[in-house]
Formats: C-alpha cells, sequence, structure tokens
C-alpha cells in the first residue's frame, strides 16, 4: 500500500483524491480507464460473484452424481463402481479443455471467452440428460469438462485484471470457496431429486443453472483485458504539502502526511505512467502463428519449478478430498450405516460447512500475512503468502486419519463427516493460498500459470476416481488414508520450507518477473 502513496504521489494525484482512490480499492500508479480504477466497488463485487458462480457451476455439475451411483449403474447397465469413472472423465475435459480457451482469452479478451464457453456447455448439458448408453453418457462428460473449463482459469485472471494485490488473495478464496464446495452442495440435490424423480432431471437442472450463467456474464461481466499502447512522461505535481492528511486505506492503516511529503519532495522528478485500453489485443485468424505460440505458452509455462511443483502438489491433496467424496455414498450405502438417499446427500454439507470456513483462512489471514511480512521485510513477495498455510498442514493428517479410523473400526458416522470437513477446511485454505501464489509467480501471465494448476488439479482428480476405492478394499482404508495424509502434510511442508526461502532466488534464476504488480 506504500507503494501505491508513492506512485499516487509522483503521478501527480491530489492528496485528496489519493484518501479516495486507495478507500475504493484503486490504483492511483494506473490511468483511470484501467479496470482496477474504471470498476466501482459494487460493480467488481457482482463480477466477482459471477466468477465465483461460473466456477462453482462446473464442479456443481462434476458432483451431480455423487450418490446416484446404483441409479445410473443400472439405467446403463453397467456397475455402480464404474459410475465415478465419469466423475474423472469429466475432469480429464476440464484439464484440456483451457488450451483451447485461454489463448482465445489472452487474444480476443475475456468476454468472448466466458460468453461463448457458457453457450458451449448448454448442449453438453442436454447431451448428459440425453444419454442413454453409458458411453455415450463419458464421451458427454468428457466435453461438458471441456466447454467449462473457461472457469477454472480465466476468472483468476479476472480477478487479476480488476483488483489491487493487497485484496487479491481474499478475492481469489471467494472464488476458491465456491470451487471448494461444489462437490459438498451437489449431492443435496442428487439426493432429492433422484429420490423423487429420474435422474434425468439432475441435468434439467444444471441447464437451468447454465443459463442463469450466460445471462450473468452478458450483463454483468465486462471486458477486463488491459492492453498497453504507450508510455507517457509526466511531471510530480504535488499540492497541499505542508496539510496535515491522513490517508486511510482499505486495510484501515493510517499513513503520516509528514512521511509523505517528505518522500515526494525526495524524489521530485519526471517519469513514465502506462497507457492503454480495453479490449481485445487481435484476433487470432490475423496472427496465426503467433496464436499457435500463445496456444503452447501454458506447456511451456510448466517449466518454471515455482509454478508447477505447487500445482502437482494442490493437485494431489485435492484428488484427496475427490476420493473421501467417492468412498462415501459407497460405504454409507451398505450395513452399518444403511443411508437413504436424502440423508447420504445431506452428510456432504459438512465439506461444504468446512470448505467455507476455510476461505477465511486462505484468504483473509493469507492477505494478512503478506501485509505483515512486507512490513517486516520492506518488500513484498509471492512466497510470504506460504507462511499461512504452514499452520493448516498437520490438520489434514488428523482429518484423513479421522477418515480412516471411522471406515477401519466403522465408528459412528458423525466421525467421518467430521474428519472430512476438516480436509475439506484445510484444502480450500490451501486453494486460496496455493492459487494466489501461483498467480502473483508470473502474475503478467496469469492464465497460463491457472491452466497449469488446473491441469494438474484436474488430472489428480481424473486418476484417483479409477482406484480410490480399490486401493482401499484391496490394502486397507485406514493405511490409505494414513499415506494419504503424510503426503498431504509432508510434502506441503517440504516445499513451504523450499519456496520460503529459495523460492524468489529461483524466480530470478528462471527469468520469472520479479515484481507482483
Amino acid at each position: 500500500m506504500t507503494n501505491q502513496i508513492e506512485a499516487g504521489l509522483e503521478n501527480g494525484i491530489q492528496e485528496g483524491q489519493l484518501a479516495s482512490y486507495i478507500r475504493d480499492g484503486k490504483d492511483p500508479s494506473l490511468p483511470d480507464n484501467h479496470p482496477i480504477n474504471a470498476l466501482g466497488r459494487w460493480r467488481k463485487f457482482f463480477i466477482l460473484l459471477t466468477l465465483s458462480y461460473s466456477g462453482f457451476l462446473a464442479n456443481f455439475s462434476v458432483a451431480i452424481i455423487q450418490v446416484a451411483f446404483p441409479t445410473l449403474g443400472k439405467a446403463f447397465g453397467v456397475s455402480p463402481g464404474k459410475i465415478p469413472n465419469t466423475i474423472g472423465y469429466n475432469l480429464l475435459g476440464v484439464a484440456v479443455g483451457p488450451l483451447f480457451w485461454n489463448p482465445l482469452s489472452k487474444t480476443m479478451g475475456r468476454r468472448p471467452v466466458y460468453l461463448l464457453g457458457s453457450l458451449f456447455f448448454i448442449p453438453c448439458v442436454i447431451w448428459m440428460a440425453l444419454s442413454n448408453t453409458y458411453i455415450v453418457f463419458a464421451i458427454a462428460r468428457v466435453f461438458a469438462g471441456i466447454t467449462s473449463s473457461f472457469s477454472q482459469t480465466v476468472p483468476p485472471a479476472t480477478v487479476g485484471d480488476i483488483f489491487v494485490k493487497e485484496v487479491r488473495g481474499s478475492k481469489m478464496s471467494m472464488f476458491a470457496v465456491a470451487v471448494v464446495i461444489a462437490p459438498a452442495i451437489g449431492p443435496i440435490f442428487c439426493g432429492l431429486i433422484v429420490e423423487n424423480t429420474t435422474w434425468r432431471v439432475l441435468f434439467w437442472l444444471i441447464l437451468g443453472l447454465a443459463v442463469v450463467q450466460l445471462a450473468a456474464f452478458f450483463f454483468i461481466v465486462p471486458e477486463t483485458l488491459w492492453i498497453e499502447t504507450e508510455e507517457t512522461p509526466m511531471g510530480v505535481a504535488l499540492t497541499n504539502t505542508g496539510s496535515e492528511l491522513q490517508q486511510v486505506s482499505s486495510d484501515g492503516k493510517d499513513y503520516d502526511s509528514k512521511a509523505i511529503t517528505e518522500h515526494v519532495e525526495e524524489t521530485h522528478h519526471s517519469f513514465t505512467t502506462r497507457n492503454g485500453h480495453v479490449g481485445a489485443a487481435w484476433m487470432p485468424w490475423k496472427r496465426p502463428k503467433e496464436y499457435l505460440a500463445i496456444s503452447l505458452s501454458p506447456i511451456l509455462m510448466a517449466r518454471y519449478l515455482t509454478i508447477v511443483i505447487p500445482s502437482i502438489y494442490y493437485g494431489s491433496i485435492f484428488a484427496w478430498s475427490v476420493g473421501i467424496t467417492i468412498v462415501m455414498p459407497q460405504k454409507f450405502e451398505k450395513p452399518p450405516y444403511n443411508f437413504e438417499l436424502n440423508p447420504l446427500g445431506a452428510a456432504f454439507l459438512a465439506f461444504g460447512f468446512g470448505g467455507v470456513l476455510g476461505k477465511w483462512s486462505g484468504g483473509i489471514v493469507g492477505d494478512k500475512v503478506v501485509s505483515y511480512m512486507e512490513k517486516k521485510k520492506g518488500h513484498r513477495e509471492p512466497e510470504h503468502r506460504l507462511w499461512a498455510l504452514l499452520p493448516i498442514l498437520p490438520f489434514m493428517f488428523v482429518g484423513c486419519l479421522i477418515v480412516g479410523l471411522v471406515v477401519k473400526l466403522q465408528l459412528h458416522w458423525i466421525a467421518y463427516l467430521f474428519g472430512g470437513g476438516l480436509f475439506f477446511f484445510c484444502l480450500s485454505a490451501a486453494t486460496g493460498l496455493l492459487q494466489t501464489y501461483v498467480l502473483e509467480g508470473y502474475l503478467s501471465r496469469s492464465m497460463d500459470t491457472q491452466a497449469v494448476f488446473v491441469f494438474f488439479k484436474s488430472m489428480w482428480g481424473f486418476a484417483i476416481a479409477f482406484f480410490v476405492y480399490d486401493w482401499g478394499e484391496e490394502h486397507d482404508f485406514l493405511s490409505e488414508y494414513i499415506i494419504q495424509g503424510a503426503l498431504a502434510a509432508g510434502i506441503g511442508a517440504i516445499i513451504c520450507g523450499l519456496f520460503i526461502m529459495k523460492g524468489r532466488s529461483i524466480r530470478r534464476w528462471q527469468g520469472m518477473p520479479m515484481s507482483t504488480k
């Protein structure tokens, strides 16, 4: 925030104006037509709400079949154990889809991708609803994942487009918690619908939500892709330098006017400010070779260690959460629990509750930790965010241990919900922290970083659907969850320690941008 004050004063902004800029979450170092400054606070809120809804819907669509494995198995004439595989097929589509959507978003703009993706998702939902065979349904799930995958990588880029870095973590956590709680909300509707009507209504519900998504993007979300055009020299113009001024930032901290004035007097010089406009950069068909290079850039992004390693790690803990949701319905439908569909669907609420609580830890606490470390160290680094993850890691192991003990010893079902909810709390916090860390590691190529992040998340989710239940059946569920918890906590601690100590050096060594602006 101090850097914003300095930049604002250097840009010739009056002291009274500067307070308004900071209070409204704007950046005085950027031109007025930049999305950060041009969009009002409430407009940004509804944009973020729409982005979060979109991220929620894609994952809600994945999870809508969670307690309908026997029903779908009977409808398609296959074993109920094959139905969880279609969750993996959906996630496979989510993994590869950004390779199509991301380059379009970086050339044509964010808004066309939101509209096209929302539109193409609708016929895929109809395809799923009308499927009559397992193969047809599985293929439809892949294409549903591809068309909805824009919602997993482009929204974080829009968050970076419209919010200053001081609040980026908390805003990302709102998006992240929507993604995390979707698998907990979907089964509730699944149980109610399958119990009272046909399974096809599950996807008619998704269809209605998909139409709402298209309408929300059309009416609420503008283009936010910022295209820099030139640099213009400007001079410093400061008035009322002798006045007593207290600038109040969005985080409630006061800034001393005397210190500001002294800084301006010491740094009175010419400088440049970036000019530009919002809109499309260029059309893909006009520069096919350049477009091909952009299409391959997410693959090249995977060479950066501070992006690919946290993404692989996050994918693993996401997979363990998918495993918890896949194992629970298959165990709770059988003795000694004998859950009916509606109570089974409602049981997933515990995971959603944990996910909502995790938002606070991953977003607000993460931003506070970064602000504290910036004041202590005198500079801001993406790695500062990882300090907030360290206290979360032991609870991942505890959550997995509880789940394993319940299944192994057939303990009361409430303990499974507590253990699973605890793990989802940790997952939600880790999502906000790690996704923002990866985002800030290469902010100018934010969608490429998110493509790497989502790819490993989705590929892990795709793979685990095929073996998580068999792993427990063949080798004991307790040992399975102990291994998962130990990997989540142990590898997480190693990654945090490594990048807290050496992350900046690694980023400089690999030629990554050193600014998180």
